[in-house]
């Protein structure tokens, strides 16, 4: 199963190493083809025209939604399409009309898009980490007590250390204080499957390059009941019923009254193929065989000679790993840097979007390994074969 999964994605034939699936991952064919079908055989505009284009193009964005709503199990009325998962926490900022009266809780594994729009708008409060490097429920529901706190806002997944969080207890325990609750699931979705009924976060944000689909799009599930209380983010073509003066507009119904502008068509296309391609594999064979890789990696790097975690890794954990050099004195971008030059291995080097958690343990950034379901142990030992042997 593990060779036929390789001979889908079109970036593997070139024999690179590629250990970057945080950052975004590799496309398979049938979204390559779904991206080009659309620029060749019927590229229009959505939702704009009555020709036969237009029509199917506008179909095909509506069968995606419910598609989208298929892995997150809710209603196709509670997607909205974005630019990426930075733009739609952005936006989520305006849809909930934050500013620095209103209280986010957010915790210090946080990636730069779900830190930095609550830091610039809202007033932030940090929850502190146990050991394991999961999130401190303990303090959490601390802040929570001590503060009137309008959401809490946290990644799932961390995109450094690899640690799944306890969402559903930390859904559970803001909703005990009225406090709303984001997850940032960018990291989650490509190795996890998402029942969002089952979780009951209120808002949930991710990435389509994430997960085998195309850069430029990004999602935001929001509760029904919620939505219809949101403000609009943004406002431009596409989101109008009709305009009777100034003063008396009529926006479309949920979702498109937050989707203004022309929609990524083909990133939207694009996406529909890597979640057939997702369900027709299966979450559960994904899950699976991400954790034999996790597994196989990590005692790996447990007896290696030249390399060492930064980061605790907790019981549930995703094959993310970050680490540091033994010898202190190495640049981690040239070490990156050699591994891409000569053994055509792809890796990130810094901080991966994440400096206050890097300030935290006084490190100066991190080399990270990100596993997905189509890497294999044979290129774990090649790296570690290459990594171990530096001349270091």
């Amino acid at each position: 199963m593990k060779q036929d999964i390789r001979k889908d994605f079109p970036m593997l034939k070139s024999n690179i190493i590629y250990f970057d699936n945080s950052s975004t991952s590799l496309k398979p064919y049938s979204v390559l083809d779904s991206i080009t079908e659309f620029y060749t055989k019927y590229t229009s505009n959505a939702y704009r025209g009555s020709y036969i284009n237009s029509e199917y193009v506008s179909l095909k964005i509506d069968e995606t939604r419910e598609l989208v709503a298929t892995l997150l199990n809710c209603s196709p009325r509670e997607i909205i399409f974005t630019s990426n998962c930075t733009d739609s926490i952005n936006q989520l900022v305006r849809m909930l009309n934050i500013n620095k009266k209103n209280k986010v809780i957010c915790s210090m594994l946080e990636h730069h898009s779900n830190f930095l729009p609550w830091l610039n708008n809202a007033n932030i409060l940090t929850v502190d980490l146990n050991d394991d490097g999961t999130i401190n429920l303990i303090e959490l529901e601390k802040l929570l007590k001590e503060n009137k706190v309008k959401l809490v806002s946290v990644t799932a997944l961390s995109n450094v250390t690899g640690n799944v969080q306890p969402i559903k207890e930390i859904c559970k325990i803001a909703h005990n204080y009225k406090a709303l609750v984001n997850l940032d699931c960018c990291q989650f979705a490509p190795h996890y499957k998402i029942n969002v009924k089952d979780i009951d976060c209120d808002f949930l944000t991710l990435s389509a390059h994430k997960m085998c689909g195309p850069s430029g799009l990004g999602i935001i599930y929001c509760k029904k009941e919620l939505l219809l209380k949101c403000k609009k983010a943004k406002y431009g073509g596409g989101m109008v019923d009709r305009i009777i003066n100034n003063e008396d507009i009529i926006y479309k119904e949920i979702p498109y009254c937050f989707e203004a502008g022309t929609p990524a068509i083909e990133n939207i296309l694009g996406f529909a193929s890597a979640i057939r391609y997702y369900l027709s594999y299966g979450y559960d064979n994904i899950t699976k065989r991400n954790k034999e890789l996790n597994d196989y990696f990590y005692k790996k790097v447990l007896t290696s000679k030249n390399i060492e975690l930064i980061f605790p890794i907790s019981k549930n954990h995703a094959p993310i790993f970050t680490f540091k050099l033994k010898n202190k004195n190495l640049n981690l971008n040239y070490v990156a840097k050699i591994l891409s030059d000569s053994a055509n291995i792809c890796v990130s080097s810094g901080y991966q979007c994440c400096q206050p958690l890097y300030n935290s343990v006084k490190e100066k950034g991190g080399i990270r390994i990100s596993l997905q379901f189509y890497n294999t142990e044979e290129e774990i030992d090649y790296f570690f074969n290459i990594i171990d042997n530096l001349k270091i």
